[in-house]
């Protein structure tokens, strides 16, 4: 893709100041870039967050996927990783590839705005800049020429420590292509080529406050896809409670090679933070409309976060632990539980009367 001609003057939601050089930033401790940044974008389109990303909670794993990015997370659906997250909105996403300054520039032209894979060795703005290979996502909403005629991105990254601002082609182009060699300072998040990566995004929903309708819906549908997930042996996802099972169970068949368990550390942050999220999403809701069992759901929400820190953890270090073999299944057995416990707590939410729900 090469364009001969462009001005930065591409048509945007109100809510982003460019002139004034910021754009929205959400951050949120357990999450990583993947929700920081589809966050943004949801604030920009007037969306809180929260309600948007924090509805959804499940299981899903995919086997066969190479998991060494901070921003990870299994593909679905054909409404993309957007799609996967907010699958009660009307939301999606899309990746897409280039190689050259004018290739962003055409992407951010069309999109207004997109999210860029990037590796922080090339940030300036990063810890890890000159020192360690990490992939990484940032949003890019805008581009301009500088006097020079030189071309700069504005990057907003919200990830500790946050930054957003102006970024000379050179160094996000370098960051945006890197190979992202395997890093021993950072065995997780390298070793895969970062390869130009886009993610393109559409917002349709409208702004508003959560009803109790979308709620119940939220409930059912997480509690059904808990039921009836699948795991059999020609299954490219395992989901629900069944996938879990499974999951619990090769992370004991590979307890003997620790190195293959580092994946799980990568793979598990994105189920953690979606716990997280609807922790905080049922607990604002119990809290605004004074409903007990909702506050028993965010309460089961975040045994299951950190029972999620249990195993990342372990796996993550797993070389080093005695007794490693009887910890994951430990550690594994209680995952299950928090989930199984979350389960109960939904169906005992949805067991009342709503007398406002059709």
């Amino acid at each position: 893709m090469t364009i001969a001609s462009t001005v930065g003057t591409t048509a945007r939601p109100p809510r982003w100041n460019g002139a004034a050089g910021t754009y929205p930033q959400w951050y949120e401790d357990p999450l990583s870039c993947l929700q920081t940044t589809l966050g943004s974008v949801l604030l920009e389109h007037g969306l809180r967050p929260v309600d948007v990303l924090g509805q959804s909670c499940e299981f899903v794993f995919a086997p066969d996927d190479v998991m060494c990015e901070e921003f990870y997370r299994p593909v679905q659906s054909s409404r993309g990783v957007a799609g996967d997250l907010c699958p009660y909105h009307d939301v999606e996403s899309a990746w897409t590839t280039g190689s050259t300054a004018d290739d962003l520039i055409a992407l951010i032209e069309e999109h207004s705005g997109v999210i860029v894979a990037v590796d922080n060795y090339y940030l300036p703005f990063r810890p890890a800049y000159q020192d360690v290979h990490a992939a990484h996502l940032v949003v890019v909403p805008a581009w301009r020429r500088t006097p020079d005629g030189d071309v700069e991105f504005y990057v907003s990254d919200v990830q500790p420590p946050a930054f957003q601002g102006w970024l000379s082609a050179e160094h996000l182009v370098a960051s945006w292509t890197s190979g992202n060699p395997s890093d021993t300072q950072d065995v997780f998040f390298s070793s895969r080529e970062i390869g130009g990566r886009v993610l393109t995004t559409k917002v349709r929903q409208a702004p508003g406050e959560p009803t109790t309708e979308q709620v119940v819906r939220a409930l059912r549908g997480n509690l059904e896809r808990w039921d009836n997930g699948v795991a059999g042996p020609t299954d490219r996802l395992w989901a629900g409670r069944s996938g879990l099972r499974r999951f619990v169970d090769h992370l004991s068949d590979q307890a003997a090679a620790p190195a293959s368990l580092r994946p799980a550390y990568t793979f598990g942050w994105s189920m953690q933070a979606q716990a997280f999220l609807h922790g905080r999403f049922a607990r604002e809701r119990a809290f605004r409309t004074d409903d007990a069992p909702l506050a028993a759901v965010a309460a089961s929400a975040d045994r299951v976060v950190s029972a999620w820190s249990n195993v990342r953890l372990l796996c993550a270090h797993a070389a080093n632990v005695p007794e490693i073999s009887e910890l994951i299944r430990r550690r594994g057995e209680e995952l299950l539980h928090a989930y199984e416990q979350l389960a109960v707590d939904w169906r005992l939410a949805l067991s009342r009367e709503w007398t406002d729900v059709r």
